[in-house]
């Protein structure tokens, strides 16, 4: 014969173990949740989380435009910049790109195309007859050393390398001369 009371200590002590476990597993979802909500928070107050931050020195990046060309920081040195970081499927960025290529008469402009392959970007920057020098970032390296979590994402450096400003989202045209007119650019 079983005894009985056995039987409710391996039942309790099953049931306990489930309760932690499932303790557990909320605490590790709110820890979560807790980051993803700071992160949106962030960004939609156009904050780069831990990014380069205006006044900072612009990190380096390299990488190949659609022509195969190298690209970097350096090949800008005493030219104010315009990076761009965005994505092919982004309806928003797609946008603003004739506001872009118009302002790219006055600076020079660098999109970043967030984990998107060359091919890819090759076909949408015909279909869209952009002009700017477009960057494939496949796997988000150069995305990353700027911490652009979200599209579109824009950083304008000035001729000394000095980022001087940081906007997450799109940008009208006012928008963009002001940005401009923080790089020296008018």
């Amino acid at each position: 014969m079983r005894d009985p009371g056995g039987l409710l200590r391996g039942r309790l002590v099953g049931v306990l173990g489930l309760v932690l476990l499932t303790a557990l597993v909320l605490g590790a979802i709110h820890l979560v949740r807790g980051s993803d909500a700071t992160a949106a928070s962030d960004a939609a107050e156009g904050v780069p989380g831990d990014g380069p931050k205006v006044g900072a020195s612009a990190p380096d990046f390299r990488g190949l435009d659609l022509d195969g060309v190298p690209v970097q920081l350096e090949d800008y040195a005493g030219k104010p910049l315009w990076l761009l970081f965005q994505a092919t499927w982004c309806s928003i960025c797609r946008a603003e790109l004739p506001d872009v290529e118009e302002a790219s008469d006055r600076i020079d402009v660098v999109a970043f195309y967030m984990r998107e392959d060359r091919d890819l970007v090759t076909d949408y920057a015909e279909r869209m007859k952009l002009t700017i020098r477009s960057v494939p970032d496949p796997i988000g390296e150069i995305s990353l050393t700027y911490l652009a979590t979200s599209v579109p994402t824009h950083f304008f450096v000035d001729a000394d390398g000095v980022i001087r400003a940081v906007h997450k989202g799109a940008l009208s045209p006012a928008e963009i001369d002001e940005k401009l007119a923080l790089v020296g650019v008018a």
